[in-house]
Protein backbone atom coordinates (compact mmCIF):
# COMPACT_ATOMS: atom_id res chain seq x y z
CA UNK A 1 0.00 0.00 0.00
CA UNK A 2 3.09 2.20 0.43
CA UNK A 3 1.61 4.21 3.30
CA UNK A 4 3.69 5.58 6.13
CA UNK A 5 1.75 5.62 9.38
CA UNK A 6 2.39 6.37 13.03
CA UNK A 7 0.15 5.55 15.97
CA UNK A 8 0.03 7.23 19.38
CA UNK A 9 -2.15 5.86 22.18
CA UNK A 10 -3.12 8.06 25.10
CA UNK A 11 -5.92 7.59 27.64
CA UNK A 12 -9.27 7.43 25.78
CA UNK A 13 -7.74 8.35 22.40
CA UNK A 14 -5.77 6.83 19.53
CA UNK A 15 -3.98 9.28 17.20
CA UNK A 16 -3.24 7.95 13.70
CA UNK A 17 -1.09 9.88 11.19
CA UNK A 18 -0.88 8.61 7.61
CA UNK A 19 1.03 9.84 4.57
CA UNK A 20 1.92 8.64 1.06
CA UNK A 21 5.51 9.70 0.37
CA UNK A 22 5.28 8.82 -3.36
CA UNK A 23 2.26 11.07 -3.81
CA UNK A 24 3.34 14.66 -2.96
CA UNK A 25 -0.11 16.02 -3.80
CA UNK A 26 -1.66 13.91 -1.08
CA UNK A 27 -1.42 15.76 2.23
CA UNK A 28 -0.82 13.78 5.45
CA UNK A 29 -3.97 12.87 7.35
CA UNK A 30 -4.37 12.68 11.11
CA UNK A 31 -7.26 10.80 12.68
CA UNK A 32 -8.40 11.05 16.29
CA UNK A 33 -10.23 7.91 17.38
CA UNK A 34 -12.14 7.65 20.66
CA UNK A 35 -11.32 4.36 22.37
CA UNK A 36 -11.98 2.58 25.62
CA UNK A 37 -9.21 2.17 28.18
CA UNK A 38 -10.24 -1.38 28.99
CA UNK A 39 -8.29 -4.35 27.67
CA UNK A 40 -9.43 -7.41 25.78
CA UNK A 41 -6.33 -9.57 25.75
CA UNK A 42 -8.24 -12.39 24.08
CA UNK A 43 -8.77 -10.22 21.00
CA UNK A 44 -5.24 -8.81 21.23
CA UNK A 45 -3.77 -12.30 20.94
CA UNK A 46 -5.96 -12.94 17.88
CA UNK A 47 -4.75 -9.65 16.37
CA UNK A 48 -1.13 -10.65 17.01
CA UNK A 49 -1.61 -13.97 15.23
CA UNK A 50 -3.26 -12.26 12.26
CA UNK A 51 -0.42 -9.72 12.17
CA UNK A 52 2.20 -12.46 12.16
CA UNK A 53 0.48 -14.44 9.44
CA UNK A 54 0.63 -11.38 7.18
CA UNK A 55 4.23 -10.60 8.20
CA UNK A 56 5.38 -14.13 7.38
CA UNK A 57 3.43 -14.26 4.14
CA UNK A 58 1.03 -16.99 5.28
CA UNK A 59 -2.03 -14.87 4.43
CA UNK A 60 -2.86 -12.13 1.96
CA UNK A 61 -3.70 -8.53 2.83
CA UNK A 62 -7.37 -9.10 2.00
CA UNK A 63 -7.48 -12.15 4.22
CA UNK A 64 -5.81 -10.20 7.01
CA UNK A 65 -8.34 -7.37 6.74
CA UNK A 66 -11.18 -9.89 6.78
CA UNK A 67 -9.78 -11.46 9.95
CA UNK A 68 -9.42 -8.09 11.62
CA UNK A 69 -13.01 -7.18 10.79
CA UNK A 70 -14.18 -10.47 12.30
CA UNK A 71 -12.22 -9.72 15.48
CA UNK A 72 -13.66 -6.21 15.73
CA UNK A 73 -17.23 -7.40 15.15
CA UNK A 74 -16.99 -10.35 17.55
CA UNK A 75 -18.38 -9.93 21.10
CA UNK A 76 -16.12 -9.17 24.04
CA UNK A 77 -14.13 -12.12 25.35
CA UNK A 78 -15.59 -11.66 28.84
CA UNK A 79 -19.08 -10.26 29.39
CA UNK A 80 -20.62 -8.29 32.23
CA UNK A 81 -21.29 -11.39 34.31
CA UNK A 82 -17.64 -12.42 34.15
CA UNK A 83 -16.62 -8.85 35.03
CA UNK A 84 -18.75 -8.88 38.19
CA UNK A 85 -17.36 -12.27 39.20
CA UNK A 86 -13.77 -11.16 38.59
CA UNK A 87 -14.07 -8.00 40.69
CA UNK A 88 -15.61 -9.92 43.59
CA UNK A 89 -13.03 -12.72 43.38
CA UNK A 90 -10.17 -10.22 43.17
CA UNK A 91 -11.41 -8.44 46.29
CA UNK A 92 -11.72 -11.70 48.22
CA UNK A 93 -8.42 -13.29 47.21
CA UNK A 94 -6.28 -10.13 47.16
CA UNK A 95 -7.31 -9.23 50.72
CA UNK A 96 -5.87 -12.47 52.01
CA UNK A 97 -2.94 -13.06 49.64
CA UNK A 98 -1.61 -9.52 49.24
CA UNK A 99 -2.73 -7.54 52.29
CA UNK A 100 -2.80 -10.16 55.10
CA UNK A 101 -6.50 -9.70 55.75
CA UNK A 102 -8.95 -11.88 57.67
CA UNK A 103 -11.80 -13.92 56.23
CA UNK A 104 -14.25 -11.19 57.24
CA UNK A 105 -12.08 -8.59 55.49
CA UNK A 106 -12.10 -10.80 52.39
CA UNK A 107 -15.88 -11.26 52.37
CA UNK A 108 -16.55 -7.52 52.66
CA UNK A 109 -13.95 -6.74 49.97
CA UNK A 110 -15.66 -9.28 47.67
CA UNK A 111 -19.05 -7.66 48.22
CA UNK A 112 -17.67 -4.18 47.62
CA UNK A 113 -15.76 -5.39 44.56
CA UNK A 114 -19.05 -6.70 43.14
CA UNK A 115 -20.66 -3.30 43.73
CA UNK A 116 -17.73 -1.55 42.04
CA UNK A 117 -18.16 -3.84 39.02
CA UNK A 118 -21.86 -2.95 38.80
CA UNK A 119 -20.97 0.74 38.91
CA UNK A 120 -18.38 0.23 36.16
CA UNK A 121 -20.98 -1.47 33.96
CA UNK A 122 -23.32 1.46 34.65
CA UNK A 123 -20.59 3.93 33.67
CA UNK A 124 -20.12 2.12 30.35
CA UNK A 125 -23.87 2.05 29.68
CA UNK A 126 -24.54 5.65 30.75
CA UNK A 127 -21.71 7.97 29.60
CA UNK A 128 -23.03 10.82 31.77
CA UNK A 129 -22.06 8.77 34.86
CA UNK A 130 -18.60 7.90 33.56
CA UNK A 131 -16.70 10.98 34.82
CA UNK A 132 -17.76 10.37 38.44
CA UNK A 133 -17.57 6.57 38.45
CA UNK A 134 -14.22 6.23 40.22
CA UNK A 135 -14.97 8.83 42.89
CA UNK A 136 -18.47 7.51 43.61
CA UNK A 137 -17.24 3.90 43.80
CA UNK A 138 -14.50 4.86 46.27
CA UNK A 139 -16.99 6.88 48.35
CA UNK A 140 -19.16 3.76 48.77
CA UNK A 141 -16.10 1.67 49.63
CA UNK A 142 -14.99 4.26 52.20
CA UNK A 143 -18.42 4.46 53.84
CA UNK A 144 -18.93 0.70 54.22
CA UNK A 145 -15.33 0.22 55.34
CA UNK A 146 -15.94 2.69 58.16
CA UNK A 147 -19.43 1.47 59.05
CA UNK A 148 -18.07 -2.03 59.69
CA UNK A 149 -14.95 -0.83 61.52
CA UNK A 150 -15.65 -3.18 64.44
CA UNK A 151 -15.15 -6.20 62.17
CA UNK A 152 -12.76 -5.23 59.37
CA UNK A 153 -9.49 -3.41 58.72
CA UNK A 154 -10.29 -0.31 56.69
CA UNK A 155 -7.13 0.05 54.57
CA UNK A 156 -7.01 -3.66 53.61
CA UNK A 157 -10.65 -3.75 52.55
CA UNK A 158 -10.51 -0.39 50.75
CA UNK A 159 -7.44 -1.12 48.61
CA UNK A 160 -8.51 -4.71 47.79
CA UNK A 161 -11.98 -3.62 46.69
CA UNK A 162 -10.61 -1.21 44.08
CA UNK A 163 -7.47 -3.19 43.21
CA UNK A 164 -8.20 -3.40 39.49
CA UNK A 165 -8.85 0.37 39.36
CA UNK A 166 -5.43 1.24 40.74
CA UNK A 167 -3.21 3.09 38.23
CA UNK A 168 -0.10 0.98 38.76
CA UNK A 169 -0.24 -0.68 35.34
CA UNK A 170 -0.77 2.68 33.61
CA UNK A 171 2.07 4.23 35.61
CA UNK A 172 4.42 1.44 34.54
CA UNK A 173 3.45 1.88 30.88
CA UNK A 174 4.06 5.63 31.19
CA UNK A 175 7.56 5.18 32.59
CA UNK A 176 8.41 2.60 29.91
CA UNK A 177 7.24 4.94 27.15
CA UNK A 178 9.29 7.82 28.52
CA UNK A 179 12.29 5.49 28.79
CA UNK A 180 11.77 4.57 25.13
CA UNK A 181 11.77 8.32 24.25
CA UNK A 182 8.03 8.37 23.55
CA UNK A 183 7.85 11.52 25.63
CA UNK A 184 4.46 12.87 24.56
CA UNK A 185 2.36 9.76 25.19
CA UNK A 186 4.44 8.80 28.23
CA UNK A 187 4.03 12.20 29.88
CA UNK A 188 0.27 12.18 29.25
CA UNK A 189 -0.07 8.72 30.78
CA UNK A 190 2.11 9.74 33.72
CA UNK A 191 0.07 12.83 34.57
CA UNK A 192 -3.15 10.90 34.10
CA UNK A 193 -1.99 8.11 36.48
CA UNK A 194 -1.03 10.59 39.21
CA UNK A 195 -4.33 12.49 38.96
CA UNK A 196 -6.22 9.19 38.84
CA UNK A 197 -4.56 8.06 42.08
CA UNK A 198 -5.63 11.31 43.71
CA UNK A 199 -9.19 10.77 42.48
CA UNK A 200 -9.35 7.34 44.10
CA UNK A 201 -7.84 8.67 47.31
CA UNK A 202 -10.26 11.58 47.30
CA UNK A 203 -13.22 9.21 47.03
CA UNK A 204 -11.94 7.08 49.91
CA UNK A 205 -11.43 10.19 52.02
CA UNK A 206 -14.93 11.55 51.32
CA UNK A 207 -16.52 8.20 52.18
CA UNK A 208 -14.46 7.93 55.34
CA UNK A 209 -15.24 11.51 56.39
CA UNK A 210 -18.99 10.99 55.98
CA UNK A 211 -19.02 8.32 58.69
CA UNK A 212 -16.39 10.05 60.84
CA UNK A 213 -18.65 13.12 60.95
CA UNK A 214 -21.30 10.94 62.61
CA UNK A 215 -18.98 8.91 64.84
CA UNK A 216 -15.57 10.61 65.12
CA UNK A 217 -14.09 8.49 67.93
CA UNK A 218 -13.60 5.23 65.98
CA UNK A 219 -10.12 3.70 65.48
CA UNK A 220 -8.32 4.88 62.36
CA UNK A 221 -7.77 1.39 60.93
CA UNK A 222 -10.71 -0.40 62.52
CA UNK A 223 -10.26 -3.99 63.63
CA UNK A 224 -7.23 -5.70 62.10
CA UNK A 225 -7.33 -9.36 63.11
CA UNK A 226 -4.91 -12.20 62.52
CA UNK A 227 -4.29 -12.96 58.84
CA UNK A 228 -5.26 -16.27 57.25
CA UNK A 229 -2.73 -19.06 57.01
CA UNK A 230 -0.31 -18.77 54.07
CA UNK A 231 -1.26 -22.32 53.10
CA UNK A 232 -4.54 -20.94 51.79
CA UNK A 233 -2.52 -18.98 49.22
CA UNK A 234 -2.17 -22.22 47.23
CA UNK A 235 -5.93 -22.15 46.64
CA UNK A 236 -6.58 -18.41 46.52
CA UNK A 237 -3.65 -17.31 44.37
CA UNK A 238 -4.79 -19.08 41.16
CA UNK A 239 -8.28 -17.66 41.71
CA UNK A 240 -6.82 -14.17 42.03
CA UNK A 241 -4.68 -14.55 38.90
CA UNK A 242 -7.55 -15.89 36.79
CA UNK A 243 -9.86 -13.15 38.07
CA UNK A 244 -7.39 -10.41 37.14
CA UNK A 245 -7.01 -12.03 33.74
CA UNK A 246 -10.79 -12.06 33.25
CA UNK A 247 -10.96 -8.37 34.13
CA UNK A 248 -8.48 -7.79 31.28
CA UNK A 249 -10.58 -9.87 28.89
CA UNK A 250 -8.40 -12.99 28.82
CA UNK A 251 -9.59 -16.23 27.27
CA UNK A 252 -9.36 -19.63 28.94
CA UNK A 253 -6.33 -20.55 26.87
CA UNK A 254 -4.37 -17.72 28.52
CA UNK A 255 -5.16 -18.54 32.14
CA UNK A 256 -2.37 -21.09 32.62
CA UNK A 257 0.42 -18.81 31.41
CA UNK A 258 -1.01 -15.90 33.39
CA UNK A 259 -1.07 -17.93 36.60
CA UNK A 260 2.51 -19.05 35.98
CA UNK A 261 3.74 -15.50 35.29
CA UNK A 262 1.97 -14.09 38.34
CA UNK A 263 3.28 -16.96 40.49
CA UNK A 264 6.86 -16.17 39.46
CA UNK A 265 6.51 -12.55 40.58
CA UNK A 266 4.55 -13.39 43.73
CA UNK A 267 7.09 -15.98 44.89
CA UNK A 268 9.90 -13.47 44.44
CA UNK A 269 7.98 -10.85 46.45
CA UNK A 270 6.92 -13.28 49.17
CA UNK A 271 10.18 -15.08 49.84
CA UNK A 272 12.70 -12.38 48.96
CA UNK A 273 10.61 -9.84 50.88
CA UNK A 274 11.60 -11.62 54.09
CA UNK A 275 15.20 -10.62 53.41
CA UNK A 276 14.99 -7.42 51.32
CA UNK A 277 12.77 -4.61 52.57
CA UNK A 278 13.32 -2.06 49.80
CA UNK A 279 10.16 -2.08 47.63
CA UNK A 280 12.00 -0.73 44.59
CA UNK A 281 14.56 -3.56 44.60
CA UNK A 282 11.84 -6.15 45.13
CA UNK A 283 9.71 -4.83 42.28
CA UNK A 284 12.72 -4.74 39.94
CA UNK A 285 13.70 -8.35 40.65
CA UNK A 286 10.10 -9.56 40.45
CA UNK A 287 9.52 -7.74 37.14
CA UNK A 288 12.80 -9.16 35.80
CA UNK A 289 11.70 -12.70 36.65
CA UNK A 290 8.25 -12.19 35.11
CA UNK A 291 9.77 -10.62 32.01
CA UNK A 292 12.04 -13.63 31.54
CA UNK A 293 9.05 -15.95 31.80
CA UNK A 294 6.91 -13.90 29.38
CA UNK A 295 9.65 -13.64 26.75
CA UNK A 296 10.58 -17.33 26.94
CA UNK A 297 6.87 -18.12 26.71
CA UNK A 298 6.79 -16.09 23.50
CA UNK A 299 9.54 -18.27 22.08
CA UNK A 300 7.73 -21.48 23.01
CA UNK A 301 4.06 -20.69 22.43
CA UNK A 302 4.06 -17.60 20.21
CA UNK A 303 1.61 -15.76 22.50
CA UNK A 304 2.51 -12.06 22.96
CA UNK A 305 4.08 -11.12 26.33
CA UNK A 306 1.22 -8.72 27.05
CA UNK A 307 -1.13 -11.56 27.99
CA UNK A 308 0.81 -12.87 31.02
CA UNK A 309 2.49 -9.59 31.94
CA UNK A 310 -0.75 -7.64 32.39
CA UNK A 311 -1.64 -9.92 35.31
CA UNK A 312 1.87 -10.08 36.73
CA UNK A 313 2.40 -6.32 36.67
CA UNK A 314 -1.01 -5.73 38.28
CA UNK A 315 0.03 -7.92 41.21
CA UNK A 316 3.03 -5.69 41.86
CA UNK A 317 0.52 -2.87 42.35
CA UNK A 318 2.70 0.24 42.33
CA UNK A 319 -0.52 2.22 42.16
CA UNK A 320 -1.74 0.90 45.51
CA UNK A 321 1.21 2.56 47.18
CA UNK A 322 0.18 5.85 45.67
CA UNK A 323 -3.45 5.49 46.73
CA UNK A 324 -2.57 4.67 50.33
CA UNK A 325 -0.06 7.49 50.55
CA UNK A 326 -2.47 9.96 48.97
CA UNK A 327 -5.17 8.85 51.39
CA UNK A 328 -2.77 9.48 54.28
CA UNK A 329 -2.07 12.95 52.87
CA UNK A 330 -5.76 13.82 52.62
CA UNK A 331 -6.67 12.22 55.96
CA UNK A 332 -3.87 13.42 58.21
CA UNK A 333 -2.99 16.67 56.40
CA UNK A 334 0.65 15.60 56.48
CA UNK A 335 2.52 17.56 53.85
CA UNK A 336 5.39 15.11 54.08
CA UNK A 337 3.22 12.59 52.27
CA UNK A 338 3.24 14.90 49.26
CA UNK A 339 6.21 12.93 47.93
CA UNK A 340 3.90 10.00 47.15
CA UNK A 341 4.12 10.50 43.34
CA UNK A 342 7.90 10.13 43.63
CA UNK A 343 7.34 6.84 45.47
CA UNK A 344 5.03 5.65 42.72
CA UNK A 345 7.59 6.61 40.09
CA UNK A 346 10.36 4.75 41.87
CA UNK A 347 8.35 1.53 41.96
CA UNK A 348 7.22 1.89 38.34
CA UNK A 349 10.77 2.68 37.23
CA UNK A 350 12.02 -0.44 39.01
CA UNK A 351 9.45 -2.55 37.19
CA UNK A 352 10.40 -0.97 33.85
CA UNK A 353 14.09 -1.67 34.41
CA UNK A 354 13.33 -5.29 35.23
CA UNK A 355 11.22 -5.77 32.10
CA UNK A 356 13.78 -4.11 29.82
CA UNK A 357 16.60 -6.18 31.32
CA UNK A 358 14.70 -9.44 30.79
CA UNK A 359 13.97 -8.58 27.15
CA UNK A 360 17.65 -7.72 26.60
CA UNK A 361 18.73 -11.12 27.91
CA UNK A 362 16.23 -13.14 25.89
CA UNK A 363 16.75 -11.04 22.73
CA UNK A 364 20.30 -9.64 23.02
CA UNK A 365 20.45 -8.60 19.34
CA UNK A 366 16.97 -7.10 19.38
CA UNK A 367 16.01 -9.11 16.29
CA UNK A 368 12.74 -11.04 16.25
CA UNK A 369 11.47 -13.52 13.70
CA UNK A 370 7.91 -12.37 14.32
CA UNK A 371 5.90 -9.38 15.45
CA UNK A 372 4.41 -9.32 18.92
CA UNK A 373 2.43 -7.09 21.25
CA UNK A 374 4.20 -6.26 24.50
CA UNK A 375 3.49 -3.61 27.14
Amino acid sequence: MEIEASFSIVPDLVLVSMAKPKDPKKEPETLTIKSSQSFDTGKLVRVARTMNSLYKGDSSLDGCLTSLNEIVESPATCGNGALCFSFAAIGFSATTCMFDGTWIDACLAAALGFVVALLMIASMSFPVYGPVFEVSACILVGIFGRVLHDYVCFSKVAVSSILILLPGYGMTMAVMEISAHQVTTGAIRLIYAVIYAFMLAYGLQIGSSVYLAIKPDIPDEGYCGDPVSPWFYLLLFPIMSISIGISYGSSRNQWATQIACAAVGFCVLYFLGKVVTDAQILSTIAAFAMGLYANFSLKLTGDPPLAPLCVGITLLVPGSIGVRDAFALLHHNDLGQGLYPIHMLRIALGISVGLYASAMIVYPTGKLRSLYISL
